[in-house]
């Protein structure tokens, strides 16, 4: 059977997508905890641009390793990619409570946990692509991120459990152990059958490889995927901090708003852009999440911050899983974990540079101007986005679109 003639009729929910799902969500609760590092670090002293960079500097670890996650998805396997990064976070995030300063040891250890992130990133969803049905493959890779999802809320409670300032470290810790049973759940699943080329990954040259995730098809995914994975990131790092500098009682409330929306609009449409076309999409999605920085750049009270969260989880609920179906739906399949690997390089890459430039703009001009700056070049990134797409035409390319374009 191809790709192409599977129906819609397929089961999504199999023994292993479920046990995929918990595993994600395990791991995501390490990775969710980080939003709250930049409270911590405002708590040692630290700037704006020193928030950004800290920030950033897991981005960098993230894509020094891509290009070997990549070829170890491919060539390796998924179980022992995902394996791997494990462990390096579960490390990291134990070291990371035994920082009580600002100092070099901060950036080393948000390097090697960027590491194990990006391999996580990666790893889960191209295992997840593996075994969704084609047909509805925004549908389930949107429901598959509500367990990446759901751990941002939780940390809107951070607080009530007494969890504020310098108590935080101990919080990062504690989840190093929910990162590590997701492990055991990982190692206890089989390899996905057609998901390892071990021969084809060592005789690929390099060329080929260069020019199937270069193809006009992809361009506009990938432009469309910095836009968005820059607003994700600069929103990550400043928005509990600005809204904390405003007298905000319990900042972190609006991850709860901001997981509300991400996790409702999935709930509720996951099936929608399968049936409209994933690209038609991702105009709104960013457009939503161009909204939540306008509100916060005007937001003085939690209410304001908590729409804004609304807002910006419901643009991430849309275009995070209509961009990864677009990749995986325009690469061959013989290149599906280096595609993906290259979608998440592409966020990290977007992560790494705009933070730091972020909290520089943020300590000359101050968050609000900062925000308002943001929403233009978002603006803009989608005019450029849109002209790519026409140049592209994947609708009017045969397969371009499909999801037999990668072959079985």
């Amino acid at each position: 059977m191809t790709e192409s003639s599977a129906g819609t009729a397929a089961p999504l929910f199999t023994r292993t997508f479920v046990w995929l799902l918990l595993a994600h969500f395990l791991q995501a609760l390490g990775f969710s905890s980080m939003l709250l590092l930049p409270l911590y670090l405002a708590e040692l002293g630290a700037s704006r641009a020193e928030i950004g960079a800290v920030m950033a500097a897991a981005n960098a670890g993230g894509l020094a390793s891509r290009p070997l996650v990549g070829w170890a998805l491919d060539a390796w396997g998924r179980r022992p990619t995902l394996l791997v990064g494990t462990a390096v976070l579960t490390a990291s995030m134990v070291a990371l409570g035994g920082v009580q300063s600002m100092g070099p040891w901060v950036y080393v250890d948000r390097v090697f946990l960027g590491a194990g992130i990006g391999a996580l990133f990666a790893g889960y969803f191209t295992w997840a692509s593996d075994v969704i049905p084609p047909r509805r493959r925004t549908e389930g890779v949107a429901l598959f991120g509500i367990s990446g999802l759901l751990p941002l809320a939780l940390n809107a409670f951070a607080d009530d459990a007494g969890l504020r300032g310098a108590e935080l470290r101990f919080l990062f810790v504690a989840l190093s152990g929910a990162v590590a049973l997701s492990g055991g759940i990982v190692l206890a699943l089989d390899e996905p059958a057609g998901g390892v080329h071990p021969g084809e990954q060592a005789s690929a040259r390099f060329g080929e490889l260069l020019r199937g995730l270069l193809s006009r098809s992809l361009l506009p995914v990938w432009w469309a995927s910095a836009v968005f994975s820059g607003l994700v990131g600069v929103f990550f790092a400043f928005a509990t901090v600005s809204a904390a500098s405003r007298g905000v009682d319990d900042p972190a409330r609006l991850w709860l708003t901001y997981a509300g929306g991400a996790v409702g609009v999935r709930l509720l449409g996951a099936r929608l852009p399968d049936r409209i076309g994933p690209a038609n999409l991702v105009v709104p999605a960013v457009a939503l999440y161009l909204g939540a920085f306008a509100l916060a750049a005007v937001a003085r009270s939690s209410g304001g911050f908590a729409w804004a969260g609304v807002l910006a989880g419901l643009g991430h609920g849309v275009c995070f899983p209509v961009l990864m179906s677009q990749v995986v739906g325009r690469s061959a399949s013989r290149q599906r974990g280096t595609a993906v690997s290259l979608f998440t390089a592409v966020w990290g890459i977007c992560e790494l540079v705009l933070p730091p430039l972020a909290g520089l703009g943020a300590d000359r001009w101050g968050d609000s101007l900062l925000y308002h700056g943001v929403v233009w070049v978002g603006l803009a990134g989608l005019v450029v986005w849109a002209a790519l797409e026409h140049w592209a035409d994947p609708r009017g390319a045969a397969g371009a679109q499909t999801p037999a374009a990668g072959g079985t």
